[in-house]
């Protein structure tokens, strides 16, 4: 079983820039190393740049996370078994 992603980069002007889906097997859904490789296996563009993830949150606010721990408190927040993430340049 595979937890669906969806993926939006953000640009400067905080619109969506590139919107991608892709699965992610749920025994490593929870691993932020493996999310963020798996980032720049879709997003060809971001290899070269640095990045950061965020979720929203209950609230609609940006979450920034950079480990397994923030990356569990976003997937609780998942609705209808879709993980938004969002994704600056820095």
């Amino acid at each position: 079983m595979s937890m669906t992603v969806k993926a939006y980069v953000i640009g400067k002007d905080d619109c969506h820039k590139e919107i991608r889906r892709f699965g992610v097997d749920q025994d490593v859904s929870t691993s932020f190393e493996y999310l963020k490789l798996k980032v720049l296996d879709v997003f060809l563009g971001l290899r070269t740049v640095p990045f950061q993830m965020y979720y929203k949150d209950e609230d609609g606010d940006l979450i920034a996370f950079s480990s397994d721990d923030e990356l569990m408190m976003g997937l609780a927040v998942v609705k209808e078994g879709t993980f938004r993430l969002y994704i600056k340049r820095k």
